[in-house]
């Protein structure tokens, strides 16, 4: 039974509990203006600097003002609200004691809706000539008073767009989280969806409040955007900023204004005023639209940088930082200027390299003044539309016109089949680049492409046709593709077709092989249903080891392995790839591990194979940020002579890893030309040629020769000097981005990235010392340059990051052909390679004379190296040495 005593303990406890709920629901009492103070402050930096030296300290600014809030019209649950700026300053946060007044903050004041029911802000008036830098400044004030009095989630719109919101309530305090928050400007905003070459952003925005009797008595917020890149996730920014809002006092005796809306009272407000009250957005707005300062012109950048873009300066950090300058000039110009600048007389001899600006740029504008100068219809040279799908392959955010158009040549009449073999290669990788946002992957785009693809591969007679169509599929990654490349590859008798179709699943994510795929590649390894070459059999086997196998999978291609000593090298290179994986691979090591506590697999048997065939891989450079590691496959036929050989270069970070580079060269029938052919294979024609995947695009092969004939042409046209067989400049890093800070300010994010690159080879032959000696030289630089700016035309400040390396790697191969079995001694080495970085912040204001500039540099080097292959290669390097 409950006493009167404990009824009024209730009934108190109930209504102080709703007298604290309401005093946090927001209602200003009409006729009373409020006054705060408040201060914002917004700050670049590296991230993580010690902020010892006066080079290692902030920049940015602080600034403080008065203001006051008046309600001057109340309906329902909504009020009407002034806010006006009565003081505001500005002070460098770098330099102590320089302030001054910002009295353009005080002209206007600016309206805003509040609905003290759901804490809501609605529409804002504000006048028309306000400049933008005041309009987002006041929103940002405006923002805080958005607020809601329970624990709970909801989206919300304020300055700094549509944000996930999270509050946490407890008494008079309340923690206001946004988070996911995107801008209601999305244009110009973009990133490359390659997580290895873009960059992490990680946001928080935290305000705190403390609430009484309607009225907010105080608020502490901060903001942070931290922007790592990938690759290098020593280079990294941050902007914070601050608010801060204090009830100062509040007085009575303020006017109001009658009317029976919201609406009318605007109106009212219009007719009294000497300016006009319009509704705003809530959202802040770029206040920088173009380039208003240090500006020039595409032509006049050409002029500048047409010595740097010179072909023999591919692959240094000079023709990278060329390329990123003039593809700036590029992106923010017309149709018009880019064909002035592809037609001058400067460009006469750097067209390859303005075409790599253009394409990059990805505007309308340079797509249309592209394909008015670069024709897919004449018969002739075909460099310019090469170049063009080349730097195509490696654009990062490709829109649905762009695809559509490239769609349409493909089903059209080329010049010639090495050109539709470009263009369908670039597509396949144009389609794995869109696909990347999900949501685009449904477009009819891309269901045109596939029906193409496919219909086309239906179509084809002969083998190159295959080809092309397979490798199509290969570049774009579409596991829709999977039971085309099963069946091109269990049916075809073309090794070449077979072996390229399984390599196709390269792009497949981890998991997406089904249990069909899986099956039919372990019928073609261990050849349950026919005979499939070797090449063709160690391809479906590195696909299996590579898709998470059962320890049952792997215990049968190694008993297969062991097993078939008639084809002993195919044998050597299964056991050897076993044991590569088992060393960087964790889960091939367990299941490694598992199977040789079997004694019958763990012995010297299966171990000490008879073969030269080998795969190895190792470290090229290894740091704290990131690894770089290489692979060296080779397979030789039954006979001691190559088959098939690759370099693998990937480089892996926290993040994930990235194919860089794979070098393939192939022969077949070599052995059949020198009377020593396997079973099988007596009438096998002599054929090699070279693949090249570059960052995991597939780029056309080239074929050295076919048949006897050409091959004694190639022996006696082979280059001796260096040729080079790949160039340009391939835009890496692309990303742009706005964040709409919660004062209002907004500050630009521009991170661009290149590699320039240089691919050349020699060959020098002898017939009479029977001796060869090969040089392949991969040259590279990269250049990435960041900015994070305030976009504002009264305040500027930011932080720019610049880092650059170049580097080259040689391989080098002798062999000694007098006496069967050949002797072939690989060597690959690199020279030193520095890696420098310069960060550069700096503030200045129209208000504030003094500019301030702060520089750092920093290098770091490793020390040229040379890599180990294998055993027997270094026994081979010895004897070759000797001779």
């Amino acid at each position: 039974m409950m006493t009167m005593w404990g009824t009024v303990d209730v009934k108190l406890l109930l209504l102080l509990a709703l007298l604290t709920n309401q005093s946090i629901s927001l209602s200003l009492e009409n006729g009373k203006t409020y006054k705060y103070s408040y201060e914002t402050t917004i700050y670049f930096n590296e991230l993580n600097t010690p902020k010892v030296k006066q080079t290692q300290k902030d920049v940015g600014f602080r600034l403080t003002a008065e203001l006051e809030v008046t309600p001057v019209f109340h309906a329902s649950e909504t009020q009407l609200l002034r806010l006006q700026i009565t003081k505001a300053s500005v002070s460098s946060a770098s330099r102590s004691g320089l302030e001054r007044n910002l009295m353009v903050l005080l002209k206007y004041p600016v309206y805003f809706e509040l609905n003290g029911g759901s804490g809501v802000v609605g529409t804002i008036y504000g006048a028309d000539s306000d400049s933008t830098f005041c309009s987002n400044l006041k929103k940002g004030v405006i923002s805080l008073f958005q607020l809601r009095d329970s624990d709970g989630e909801r989206q919300e719109i304020d300055v700094s767009g549509e944000c996930d919101t999270t509050y946490m309530v407890s008494g008079n305090s309340v923690t206001k989280t946004k988070q996911n928050c995107k801008n209601l400007e999305i244009a110009g905003q973009f990133s490359n969806p390659n997580k290895m070459f873009g960059v992490t952003v990680t946001s928080t925005s935290i305000a705190k409040y403390q609430t009484g009797d309607g009225v907010i008595g105080s608020v502490s917020g901060m903001e942070r955007h931290i922007v790592v890149l990938n690759a290098k996730p020593g280079v990294s920014t941050v902007v914070t900023s601050t608010q801060k809002l204090n009830l100062l006092s509040s007085i009575g005796g303020s006017k109001t204004v009658t009317a029976s809306t919201v609406e009318e009272a605007v109106e009212n407000i219009n007719q009294a005023k000497g300016y006009k009250l319009g509704p705003m957005l809530i959202g802040s707005g770029s206040e920088i639209q173009h380039c208003i300062e240090n500006c020039e012109k595409p032509i006049d950048v050409l002029g500048k940088v047409k010595d740097s873009l010179s072909s023999d300066k591919l692959s240094t950090a000079e023709s990278g930082r060329a390329f990123l300058r003039l593809l700036r000039s590029f992106r923010g110009t017309g149709k018009n200027t880019i064909e002035e600048v592809l037609t001058s007389s400067d460009s006469y001899y750097i067209v390859p390299q303005l075409i790599d600006v253009a394409v990059a740029a990805q505007t309308p504008d340079s797509h249309n003044a592209m394909m008015d100068l670069v024709s897919f219809t004449t018969e002739g040279a075909t460099e310019y539309q090469e170049r063009l799908l080349l730097a195509l392959a490696y654009t990062t955010h490709p829109d649905t016109a762009v695809l559509q158009y490239f769609l349409d040549m493909m089903v059209k009449p080329l010049p010639s089949e090495r050109l539709h073999e470009t263009v369908v290669l670039a597509l396949g990788a144009l389609v794995h680049t869109y696909c990347q946002d999900i949501s685009r992957c449904g477009n009819q785009v891309i269901a045109d492409y596939t029906k193409t693809v496919r219909d086309g591969l239906r179509a084809c007679k002969d083998e190159n046709c295959k080809l092309r169509y397979i490798r199509s599929m290969g570049n774009s990654g579409l596991t829709d593709f999977g039971s085309d490349l099963i069946e091109a590859a269990e049916t075809s008798s073309s090794p070449m077709i077979s072996i390229s179709a399984i390599q196709a699943f390269r792009r497949f994510s981890e998991g997406s092989l089904t249990k069909n795929q899986k099956a039919a590649l372990s019928r073609m390894f261990h050849q349950n249903n026919r005979h499939y070459d070797s090449s063709v059999r160690i391809a479906a086997a590195d696909v299996l080891l590579r898709n998470k196998p059962s320890i049952a999978e792997v215990r049968n291609i190694m008993m297969s392995a062991v097993g078939d000593q008639k084809n002993h090298e195919t044998s050597t290179y299964i056991i050897k790839r076993l044991v590569d994986l088992s060393e960087t691979d964790s889960y091939i090591r367990s299941l490694f591990k598992q199977i040789l506590s079997d004694p019958s697999l763990n012995n010297y048997v299966v171990f000490a194979q008879q073969g030269k065939s080998s795969a190895f891989s190792s470290y090229l450079m290894a740091t704290r940020e990131m690894n770089s590691s290489y692979g060296l496959y080779q397979e030789n036929s039954g006979t001691g002579v190559m088959k098939r050989s690759a370099m693998v270069v990937d480089m892996a970070s926290k993040f994930t890893k990235q194919p860089l580079l794979t070098f393939g060269l192939y022969a077949e029938g070599l052995a059949a030309l020198l009377g020593d052919a396997e079973e099988g294979a007596e009438d096998a024609e002599a054929t090699a040629g070279m693949t090249l995947t570059l960052m995991d695009v597939l780029l056309p092969s080239v074929e050295f020769f076919r048949g006897s004939g050409e091959l004694m042409s190639a022996v006696w046209n082979a280059p001796s000097d260096p040729v080079s067989a790949l160039q340009g400049n391939l835009l890496l890093q692309d990303h742009a981005q706005k964040f709409h800070l919660s004062n209002g300010l907004v500050v630009d994010l521009e991170v661009l990235g290149v590699a320039s690159i240089d691919m050349s080879g020699s060959v020098s032959i002898s017939l009479w010392y029977k001796t060869s000696q090969s040089l392949i030289k991969n040259s590279g630089a990269l250049v990435v340059e960041g900015s994070m700016r305030l976009d504002s035309r009264v305040l500027k400040a930011g932080i720019n990051m610049y880092a650059e390396s170049e580097a080259s790697i040689d391989f080098k191969t002798d062999v000694e052909f007098s006496e069967m079995p050949f002797k072939m001694c690989l060597r690959m080495s690199r020279p030193d390679v520095s890696f420098s970085q310069t960060v550069e912040k700096y503030e200045r204001s129209k208000k504030i004379k003094k500019r301030y500039r702060a520089k750092q540099r920093r290098i770091s080097s490793s020390p040229g190296v040379s890599y180990l292959i294998n055993k027997k290669n270094s026994i081979q390097c010895t004897l070759i040495d000797l001779n």
